[in-house]
């Protein structure tokens, strides 16, 4: 007579099931849009680019005739101070985490660490480009409007690339400034860098032998930065690149920050 022994019962260590992507997508949303500097930031931008637009609007009203190009240059004056507030805002989005230190609960949450900082990259350029895009319209419809008489049309060639410009301009900087955040793990030292980025170096280079490099730098206040020039009809007559070789530059600089901060994220501890 034989016995049939059961089959001994193996214990298999089942591996963790990396989230999908839409799952961390609906994460970082949800921790983004529940932060209050969020919202600040975001009133502060619409204030400061509307505003501007708006006494712009005001003025153009009591000029004479004026060039669609110079239309659309006067209704991004207030984008030069409220892409600061955008800055803020990429930076806080990863900063807040290390400086509350639930970066920790995040990467535990998520140990798939580069697939995390894509999820938080994707919603903060969003947000970015939204932005951008919408502010861009509204600012240029109140000069547009306001004005007594402009020559040229919207079928202007470079005037609707022009006026959309500023959502894939304030999209790629917001890009940019997270990946500084990421990679300097402070908010206050990462604001201070793209500060100095943005408006420090560009005038700094502008009175330097040289200047002809400024047309290479990623943003700035004015041209021929090379952020600016896929938000200008005609870039070159200001001194710039053209503009979807400006915007390249531009999305180069953020690349190159964002593979910098992703080989720290998965070297470093958090």
């Amino acid at each position: 007579m034989s016995l049939t022994l059961p089959a001994p019962a193996h214990q298999s260590a089942t591996a963790p099931r990396a989230p999908r992507f839409t799952d961390l997508l609906r994460s970082e949303w949800a921790k983004l849009r529940t932060v209050r500097t969020t919202v600040w930031c975001l009133v502060a931008t619409v204030l400061l680019v509307v505003g501007a637009a708006v006494l712009v609007a005001v003025k153009a009203r009591t000029q004479g005739p004026q060039a669609i190009d110079v239309t659309v240059n006067f209704s991004r004056v207030g984008l030069m101070i409220g892409q600061l507030a955008v800055i803020v805002l990429a930076v806080t989005a990863i900063g807040s985490e290390y400086s509350t230190g639930t970066i920790r609960v995040s990467l535990t949450a998520a140990p798939w660490r580069t697939r995390w900082l894509a999820a938080k990259t994707v919603t903060v350029a969003a947000l970015g480009l939204v932005t951008g895009t919408v502010l861009s319209i509204v600012c240029f419809a109140l000069v547009y409007l306001c004005a007594p008489a402009v020559s040229g049309s919207l079928m202007t060639p470079g005037v609707i690339r022009a006026v959309l410009g500023a959502g894939p301009y304030l999209c790629v900087l917001s890009v940019l400034s997270l990946a500084v955040g990421a990679v300097l793990r402070s908010t206050v030292g990462a604001i201070i860098a793209m500060f100095t980025l943005v408006y420090v170096v560009p005038g700094v280079v502008a009175g330097s032998p040289l200047r002809e490099l400024e047309r290479f730098l990623p943003a700035g206040i004015l041209p021929p930065n090379a952020g600016w020039t896929i938000m200008q009809v005609d870039p070159g007559r200001l001194g710039g690149l053209p503009p979807w070789a400006g915007f390249a530059v531009l999305c180069t600089w953020a690349a190159v920050a964002m593979a910098g901060a992703a080989c720290l994220l998965q070297t470093r501890d958090a």
